[in-house]
């Protein structure tokens, strides 16, 4: 009878060097179809949304409010607007059963207290959706504006996908298209979703195939801890800190306005490096766009088509593509 012969010790090691050497390989490729499939779900996500804020125009003629007042109410943002046309009419009553109406609001932001908060958006606490959520972002969907209101339950969703109100500086040269909020931060309405505003497809003059609605603002890079709370002020839901629109705060007040939920102004190029003077911007209205997408951002044209900005776009480039009007036609990014 033969003696059945087993593996030495140097075949073995050479086995599981093999192994290794093919699991190193693999990985990454692992790893980019993974990315890749996050990616393409992002992507639906936009498609969605693009979608909803057509059928929002064909429904009322016009696109929703960027944002106005109050910053901690429910149904004052473009993202609550949508929720019908998300397949989310059940979450939009709740609002509407507090007694409440997306088209009727009154006096300001004049509390960020808890008591903010009684009403309908407390209908929203710990609601989140599918939607508005990024898969390949590591931020947390789910946002409380302080630590305080986070103990006692008062979390809603922070949204990974960024209305778009216009550009900083105004790609035609004007003057009367911004504000200056705060801390060298600047609030636009030469784009689509507007404080205060809304517009029609008749107000993109650049043309829907040219304009960008809707952005992504998923990963943030900004080493100011301020930023996210900036973004989803309050509430991802909520809207602008007072009334008015651009040119009325112009004329008013330099500290009238400040705060806002759900928008940028695009002032910087996306997924802007956080080293030197990056390191030290107080974006507030300027938020860049962000993701954790290698290379860029996906972006909502207004005529609902999707598209991947990188981050090496000229910034020239993408503030024509954020203002609706400023008669430059883009069409090759």
């Amino acid at each position: 009878m033969k003696k059945s012969r087993g593996f030495t010790l140097v075949e073995l090691l050479v086995v599981i060097a093999i192994i290794g050497v093919l699991v190193a390989l693999l990985l990454p490729a692992v790893q980019q179809a993974r990315e890749a499939a996050r990616r393409m779900q992002c992507s639906n996500n936009l498609k969605q949304l693009g979608l909803a804020l057509h059928n929002y125009h064909d429904t009322h003629l016009k696109f929703p409010y960027g944002a106005r007042n109050r910053i901690t109410f429910a149904g004052t943002s473009w993202r609550f607007g949508l929720l019908p046309y998300l397949e989310q009419q059940a979450l939009f009553d709740l609002d509407k059963a507090s007694g409440h109406n997306l088209n009727t609001y009154a006096g300001g932001n004049t509390s960020s207290s808890l008591d903010d908060y009684n009403g309908f958006t407390r209908q929203l606490f710990g609601k989140a959706v599918p939607a508005f959520v990024c898969p390949s972002s590591t931020e947390d969907p789910m946002y409380a504006y302080n630590a305080t209101f986070r103990t006692v339950g008062a979390v809603t969703q922070g949204h990974h996908y960024v209305g778009i109100m216009g550009a900083y500086p105004d790609p035609a040269a004007r003057t009367t298209t911004f504000y200056e909020t705060q801390n060298g931060s600047y609030a636009t309405d030469n784009g689509i979703l507007t404080i205060g505003e809304c517009k029609a497809m008749r107000d993109i003059v650049d043309g829907t195939s040219n304009t960008i609605i809707v952005a992504e603002q998923s990963g943030n890079s900004n080493p100011n801890a301020n930023a996210r709370r900036i973004a989803n002020y309050h509430t991802g839901w909520g809207g602008s800190s007072t009334v008015g629109t651009v040119s009325q705060w112009r004329a008013g007040d330099a500290n009238l306005h400040k705060y806002g939920s759900g928008l940028t102004a695009v002032f910087h190029s996306p997924n802007p490096s956080t080293a030197g003077a990056e390191a030290n911007a107080v974006w507030d209205y300027n938020t860049p766009l962000t993701s954790f997408h290698p290379g860029g951002v996906q972006v909502v044209l207004a005529d609902g088509a999707v598209k991947f900005v990188t981050d090496t776009i000229r910034l020239t480039t993408i503030h024509q593509l954020c203002a609706r009007d400023d008669g430059t036609v883009v069409t090759d990014f």
